[in-house]
């Protein structure tokens, strides 16, 4: 085992063909850490016609993709599965320590990893050098894996919420990181556990989940563009955080 991807037994990408600036830039991200692109599964991106009660047609969508992914690693017995979004980048640390997280995730039990995440409150363990138990609400999905002994309950809860009606109070119509931490609030015996400190976070781009562009972003795309690559090479050296509230 070369990369932390390769302990997983699936690698799936959520990705929209027509966004190929993420593609691109996800394979730079991998092929750092010593993984090819080309080894993940991309599969078919739903587009539904209906918001269907979510918020709008990508948060819709988005949410379909984590569910197909998930339900399929549950059909064909795979014993964990990595999520991938594409605008997913990675630390210098990460690079470093992939291969002792991979060491420590064989050791201890889990259910739940985010290697991307926010954290909301709750309490965090330390359990090895790299990973933390954690209890409260995460933000984020855009780097985590499910582990088997968790998938049947997992999927037959987000089937639930996606036939839920909105502002059901055990889930119904939300993103996916959402319907995951309620999830995780109804199951309090799911081990979750998160790296510590977080290793991925979403690359600054334009978002497919609804929302237009900000006035820079339509009057001076250059100017936003390199904002966000110079925030994104900032976090990656260590030298700011971002916080959750550019999740959306």
């Amino acid at each position: 085992m070369a990369t932390l991807f390769e302990y997983f037994d699936r690698v799936e990408i959520i990705h929209l063909p027509e966004r190929s600036d993420r593609f691109l830039a996800l394979s730079k991200e991998l092929a750092r850490s010593g993984y090819d692109i080309n080894r993940a599964s991309i599969p078919h991106a739903p587009k539904p016609d209906d918001t269907f009660g979510f918020s709008s047609l990508g948060v819709h969508g988005n949410f379909l993709s984590h569910l197909d992914i998930i339900t399929r690693a549950k059909d064909g017995g795979a014993a964990s599965v990595l999520v991938l979004e594409d605008d997913a980048i990675f630390s210098r640390r990460f690079r470093r320590r992939q291969l002792a997280v991979a060491d420590q995730l064989a050791k201890v039990p889990w259910d739940i990893l985010y290697i991307g995440h926010s954290l909301q409150g709750g309490t965090s363990t330390r359990v090895t050098a790299d990973l933390a138990r954690f209890t409260g609400d995460l933000l984020w999905a855009h780097c985590y894996a499910i582990n088997r002994s968790v998938m049947d309950r997992l999927a037959e809860y987000l089937v639930y919420t996606l036939h839920a009606p909105p502002g059901d109070p055990t889930g119904g119509k939300m993103y996916i990181d959402a319907a995951l931490t309620l999830f995780r609030r109804q199951n309090p015996d799911v081990v979750c556990l998160v790296t510590d400190p977080c290793l991925s976070v979403q690359k600054g781009s334009q978002s497919n989940l609804g929302k237009g562009k900000s006035w820079v972003g339509k009057n001076i795309p250059q100017a936003l563009s390199l904002a966000r690559a110079v925030r994104d090479e900032c976090w990656r050296y260590g030298v700011v955080d971002i916080s959750a509230k550019e999740k959306r």
